[in-house]
């Protein structure tokens, strides 16, 4: 579990045991578990406990759990989001839908996406994280939709990016796979670089584009400049001394890198990817550029590398995305959605 589902899953369940709930949480697949998981919740692994990879048999398995322990079923991501909805139908218990990623997008396969959209006609919620996506759904899906944004509770540790003393340091989180499009942000970096020489630029996340985007550093003479750490949990802590956070991604749910770098107090520059617009307001709290624009990034970058009174006026407007996604807010707003079905 890497991601921001799984981070939103972490949280959520730690906050229904608290309103009351009785949670488990049900891994399709056996998985190392990345983020905490409050100790009160059950963790059950299909894979493990049918002893199987074979889907269909795991189909039957998981479809018997939910007909002995579920009152509500709550999934995410769009591939979990159809087994559960197979293993689910008939039952008398409701399910939910969580939606994570832009759905034009996930999943590749277009015979998918059409499954996809059919089987959400018979879910009871479908919960989407921008008005974005929840466009994109059809009228009859847009009725029992609800769009719910990502949570953020950093606690002492909003904004705190503002009063960080300062490295020449560029930043970007995100997992290493083609998605994200970390190699623009390289080829940009590279094009800066020469005026720029005292600066590095550190990419959080782990994936199997790692030997792409060493192989691309190297060929564009940025390797001693370009850091590939991995994932990080302490991540909010190592990003606040950076001077700018960039998300070259080509699509995106709503991405949580985003989030935490614009609550923190970093100057922020983003593709036009879903999320992107609901969280910055151009030329006030941060830029957004074209999908796949390698020259935009390098433009904005220069523009904000070159202006730090523009880069902090743009930091200071992001925090206020700390009130906007406020945890307890974001938290009522699913038990709000949970409990009218």
């Amino acid at each position: 579990m890497q991601g921001g589902a799984e981070r939103v899953i972490s949280i959520l369940s730690r906050h229904m045991i608290d309103q009351g709930f009785q949670v488990e949480i049900v891994l399709f697949l056996d998985r190392e578990i990345f983020y905490e998981i409050d100790p009160r919740v059950k963790v059950t692994a299909v894979e493990k406990e049918s002893r199987s990879t074979n889907i269909l048999k795991n189909l039957i398995w998981l479809r018997r759990y939910f007909k002995k322990n579920a009152d509500l079923i709550l999934s995410f991501l769009a591939p979990f989001n159809m087994i559960a909805q197979v293993a689910h139908f008939g039952l008398k218990s409701k399910i939910v839908v969580a939606d994570r990623n832009d759905p034009r997008h996930i999943p590749k396969n277009p015979l998918l996406r059409a499954a996809r959209n059919f089987l959400y006609r018979f879910a009871d919620g479908v919960v989407l994280q921008t008005t974005h996506n929840k466009a994109y759904f059809s009228k009859h899906v847009q009725k029992k939709s609800v769009v719910i944004g990502n949570p953020i509770d950093l606690g002492d540790k909003k904004g705190i990016g503002l009063s960080a003393e300062k490295q020449p340091e560029i930043v970007s989180v995100g997992r290493l796979k083609p998605q994200k499009n970390q190699a623009m942000l390289l080829r940009a970096f590279a094009k800066i670089a020469p005026d720029y020489p005292e600066y590095r630029l550190t990419i959080y996340g782990e994936g199997p584009e790692r030997e792409n985007l060493e192989a691309l550093a190297k060929q564009l003479g940025i390797f001693d400049k370009v850091f590939l750490p991995g994932a990080a949990k302490d991540v909010i802590d190592r990003i606040p001394s950076a001077e700018l956070f960039v998300l070259p991604s080509d699509y995106e749910g709503m991405s949580n890198a985003l989030i935490e770098a614009m609550c923190v107090g970093l100057p922020c520059i983003s593709t036009d990817v879903s999320g992107a617009s609901d969280l910055i307001e151009p030329g006030k709290s941060g830029e957004i550029i074209p999908v796949g624009d390698t020259e935009a990034l390098v433009c904005a970058m220069r523009k904000l590398l070159s202006d730090h009174k523009l880069a902090n006026e743009y930091a200071i407007a992001a925090t206020a995305t700390n009130e906007k996604l406020e945890i307890n807010k974001i938290l009522d707003e699913w038990i709000d959605s949970i409990s009218s079905l």
